[in-house]
């Protein structure tokens, strides 16, 4: 694993999470009109083809027999992490179910230090708490809202992607040392598409031409965000990237607004505040990373 200290990593992680504002966008219309399993075949099923075809035309040579073992671990973590979220975003508005996975950059903190053994300041663990306060100020106002009953499902599922999906991340990084960007990618997709693939069946809907042509500007978003996020953390540290994460706000404020007529409450604004706020000063405490 390689420790950059220019801008690079960050940058092309704040492109991986704009790549995947859309997809998330787009996965909230699949997701609430077909069965969550499908949805997933279906998002998984478009991302294997576009991520083979890539790896085809760029790669050399084929995985090694440990790559796919490690991979295929990898894509169960991935599984949950859409499933949670796919689950979110169909119960929650757009912008609230963002917002509370926004926990997932402390949880790569933490994680990146009890896998990677990457160093990690005291005060991040102050923020994990204030962090964890602006989760419980959203979930007040989903109570309290007359918008919307509070759904303690979508909750949970939002915090549950968060966990995963920091796994994940962790995970990739430390996969980053033995495989490439392209092998992460094109087999944590594969591997995610043929887990899911019975379930998807047996839940089977028709499915319009219009979102057959969502699915795939969905696999094109994912397969390419997930490549730029391959590629920057295989080159700075979990806790450092994890910043880029809150530009997912922005994207689900303007998405969800325009497109779903989602306006953000009150509560929800705070609790992001809050969130947002613990994570760049756990992120900023992180020691600065030395050229590779």
């Amino acid at each position: 694993m390689r420790n950059e200290a220019s801008l690079r990593p960050i940058l092309m992680s704040g492109l991986g999470v704009t790549f995947l504002a859309f997809l998330d966008t787009g996965m909230k219309v699949i997701s609430t009109t077909y069965p969550l399993m499908q949805a997933i075949t279906m998002r998984y099923g478009a991302g294997a083809v576009i991520a083979l075809v890539i790896y085809l035309l760029f790669a050399k040579g084929w995985p090694s027999p440990a790559a796919f073992r490690r991979n295929a671990l990898r894509a169960v973590v991935v599984l949950a992490t859409a499933a949670c979220f796919f689950t979110a975003i169909s119960r929650l508005p757009l912008v609230e179910a963002i917002t509370l996975t926004f926990l997932a950059p402390l949880l790569m903190a933490l994680l990146g230090r009890i896998i990677l053994k990457e160093p990690i300041a005291v005060r991040a663990l102050v923020a994990i708490l204030v962090g964890f306060a602006g989760v419980l100020v959203i979930a007040r106002g989903q109570e309290a809202s007359q918008a919307h009953a509070f759904d303690v499902i979508g909750l949970l599922a939002a915090l549950g992607c968060a966990f995963f999906y920091a796994l994940s991340m962790v995970l990739m990084r430390q996969q980053s040392s033995q495989d490439s960007t392209l092998t992460i990618v094109m087999l944590s997709n594969c591997f995610a598409f043929l887990f899911v693939l019975p379930a998807g069946l047996w839940q089977w809907q028709p499915v319009t031409l219009e979102h057959w042509a969502i699915t795939a500007t969905v696999g094109l978003f994912g397969t390419f965000g997930h490549l730029c996020l391959a590629w920057a953390y295989a080159r700075g540290h979990a806790a450092r990237l994890g910043i880029m994460e809150y530009t997912a706000f922005v994207w689900a404020m303007i998405f969800g607004y325009y497109l779903f007529a989602e306006v953000p409450t009150n509560w929800t604004l705070a609790g992001a505040t809050l969130i947002m706020a613990a994570c760049l000063f756990a992120t900023f405490s992180a020691p600065r990373a030395r050229p590779a």
